[in-house]
């Protein structure tokens, strides 16, 4: 083998070499500046932003989606925090095991039904006993009245009594299949059905301060 060829080996090294961090260096400036930072500083840059601006944030890369959608205390805090700041009206706790992104998702974001994407605001309705932003139509479709569950559907009185139902009209099927599948795992099932009993009631204490919440709002823009 020459010097020459030698040489000419070495000097398509090099090119491709230089092509390759000519590559990376484009690639990286395609990806947002934001993503290249540590949690922390992405905590304190976020900790303003109003929950909206956070939701479109999250839409813009995966890293980004990952620690928005996050229920780690750090991302809870920030959504906790941007609530307090933009909807102040909302001093409540979430309800038990939902968090802030769905908290104020259900209570200030939620535009259309989330079954059938019915946008007109007077079908519209939030369920907070079951956690959902619905029409008429659809939420009619997906909850059982108490007397069906029980002699229909042969859930028992025990599984129906941990879940949260809309007044008379009935229980949301999900949470009630979700319920009975726990019920029938479970070996205690007098200790399981005391302490989801004691969820219900907590529930329905926070589902209180929600809507007192609401009501306060409504009559401070009517005045």
């Amino acid at each position: 083998m020459t010097v020459f060829t030698l040489l000419s080996n070495k000097n398509n090294n090099n090119n491709n070499n230089n092509k390759m961090i000519i590559s990376k260096y484009n690639q990286l400036q395609k990806v947002p500046y934001l993503i290249l930072l540590p949690n922390e500083v992405l905590a304190e840059i976020c900790e303003n932003l109003s929950p909206t601006d956070l939701y479109s944030l999250a839409s813009t890369s995966k890293k980004l989606r990952n620690f928005l959608w996050s229920t780690s205390t750090i991302t809870q805090q920030i959504w906790r925090n941007s609530r307090r700041l933009y909807f102040p009206q909302y001093k409540s706790q979430p309800l038990k095991d939902m968090s802030e992104q769905k908290y104020i998702y259900l209570a200030a974001l939620a535009k259309k039904c989330q079954f059938c994407d019915e946008k007109e605001q007077r079908k519209l309705k939030k369920y907070w006993e079951f956690q959902v932003y619905s029409c008429e139509c659809c939420i009619q479709k997906r909850i059982v009245s108490h007397k069906s569950l029980l002699k229909k559907h042969k859930i028992s009185e025990d599984v129906l009594s941990t879940c949260l139902s809309f007044g008379e009209q009935g229980y949301f099927v999900p949470d009630v299949l979700t319920a009975q599948l726990e019920y029938s795992k479970t070996i205690d099932k007098f200790s399981w059905v005391t302490h989801k009993q004691l969820d219900v009631i907590q529930q329905k204490c926070r589902i209180i301060s929600i809507l007192l919440d609401e009501f306060h709002a409504d009559s401070i823009l009517r005045h």
